[in-house]
């Protein structure tokens, strides 16, 4: 219809600046070219009439449309920040609807902590007192059982004495009797007397690139608390605690403080991870492992994370069941490393298949400046073969800058140490209320800390 219109509207100026010429030449005796130049003339200033008339009216209806797009925009607009204001309004009164119906149950928590932290105390004070009881009862025996002075019986002659000689194999009755049990030291009875009243500390020592130096990941360190408020590390009271079977008290507490560590880690920067020391004999805890499986489930997030730390020669007395647990870890996306790396005709292989994927050697050895069994692998070539297994090297405790040189020529990417850093003890701030456990008291119901929840119910 437009295309139309425009085409008329031509035919129409057209013939108008044509009958202009015709009348100028045979009306007013203008000349045939002064006649058709002024009709020419007329035709182009109807055009350029027509044209502005054009762009005006389309631009009269562009404004138009904007108006009427610039309304349905402020109504949208409107209709946003009224529904922003509502979801605000929502917001608001769940959260305080929130915290008034938790804010009882967080009381009954703090209460039931409470209740639980006396408990604690109190069995622990109780089988503190039974063990002693019963190792004072074992140890009197020993007095009760002395031989007494034998009536000696009437000489008999010698073929008597010959012929019947068993009786007198069977004198010394205390010979049957059980060994009394060991009585504990007082190093032993302080720490399990510490691991019951989790006065158990969590620290830090980061594992950082090389040459770059910078932090890739943190171990995850236990520290114990004694009552005079000296720390006890590790290698000292985790064999105590494999002893008198506290072990898997040690690990729950410090698997749940190592993932409330990662979370504050991981808010600012998502690429750090830790090592998690266990003990494979919580491994076979049934009870343990039950809950510790169900935990992992509920935070295989950050499975990538997290490596599980065990020791090399641990490693090599496991079972069956150790194994199997392993494979159940490793199948909720949770990988290991092996510690203190002191033979190098391990299977690596096979621990790789098994989920492993970092190996920790001291520095001295790897240098050669502490003895290692014979293997047909050279410490220069150990890197580049667990490398090709699967398996990333770290080489620990580092102290000096010569150190780190030196090793620079064995193609070790990861290092820890003291040259780096001390491990350090978590700030209180990060464990939040679990922190004060660490912390030593004046008495014992000051001193014992709350009971750490168990591993099923922390996310």
């Amino acid at each position: 219809m437009s295309r139309l219109s425009t085409i008329l509207i031509a035919v129409a100026m057209t013939v108008t600046a044509g009958s202009l010429a015709v009348v100028l030449s045979y009306a007013l005796d203008f000349g045939l070219f002064e006649a058709g130049a002024v009709g020419l003339a007329t035709l182009f200033g109807l055009a350029l009439a027509h044209i502005q008339m054009e762009r005006r009216r389309d631009r009269v209806w562009m404004e138009q449309r904007i108006a009427e797009i610039a309304a349905v925009a402020a109504d949208a607009n409107t209709e946003a920040g009224q529904a922003a204001v509502r979801a605000a309004r929502a917001d608001g009164d769940v959260g305080a609807r929130v915290r008034e119906e938790t804010e009882p149950l967080a009381a009954e928590v703090e209460v039931l902590g409470h209740l639980m932290k006396q408990i604690a105390e109190t069995v622990a004070d109780i089988e503190i007192r039974h063990e002693r009881r019963i190792e004072e009862l074992a140890a009197r025996p020993r007095i009760a059982a002395a031989p007494e002075p034998a009536v000696q019986p009437p000489a008999a002659p010698a073929v008597q004495i010959a012929a019947t000689p068993e009786p007198r194999l069977a004198a010394p009755a205390s010979a049957v009797q059980p060994e009394p049990s060991r009585v504990p030291s007082g190093f032993e009875r302080e720490v399990e007397t510490s691991i019951r009243a989790e006065r158990i500390e969590i620290h830090l020592q980061p594992v950082v690139t090389l040459p770059q130096r910078k932090v890739r990941y943190y171990e995850v360190l236990t520290r114990l608390r004694g009552a005079d408020g000296r720390l006890i590390p590790a290698a000292e009271f985790i064999p105590v605690a494999e002893a008198r079977r506290l072990v898997a008290k040690v690990d729950t507490f410090q698997v749940i403080r190592s993932f409330q560590v990662l979370k504050r880690l991981t808010a600012r920067n998502t690429e750090i991870g830790l090592f998690v020391n266990l003990s494979l004999a919580s491994l076979a805890d049934s009870t343990f492992f039950r809950e510790f499986q169900a935990f992992l489930a509920q935070n295989r997030a950050v499975a990538d994370l997290v490596q599980f730390e065990f020791r090399q020669d641990a490693l090599a007395e496991m079972g069956p069941l150790e194994i199997e647990s392993l494979r159940a870890i490793a199948d909720l996306g949770f990988r290991f490393s092996v510690d203190n790396v002191t033979d190098l005709r391990t299977d690596f292989r096979g621990l790789s298949d098994l989920g492993f994927r970092t190996a920790k050697i001291a520095a001295d050895r790897l240098l050669g400046r502490t003895a290692m069994p014979a293997s047909d692998i050279h410490p220069a070539d150990l890197a580049g073969h667990l490398q090709r297994q699967g398996i990333a090297t770290i080489v620990d405790r580092i102290e000096t800058e010569s150190q780190v040189i030196d090793l620079l020529d064995y193609d070790v990417r990861l290092a820890q140490g003291f040259l780096f850093s001390a491990p350090r003890q978590v700030r209180p701030e990060i464990l939040g209320s679990a922190a004060p456990a660490a912390q030593p008291a004046a008495s014992p119901a000051a001193a014992a800390p709350r009971t750490a929840p168990p591993l099923r119910a922390t996310r």
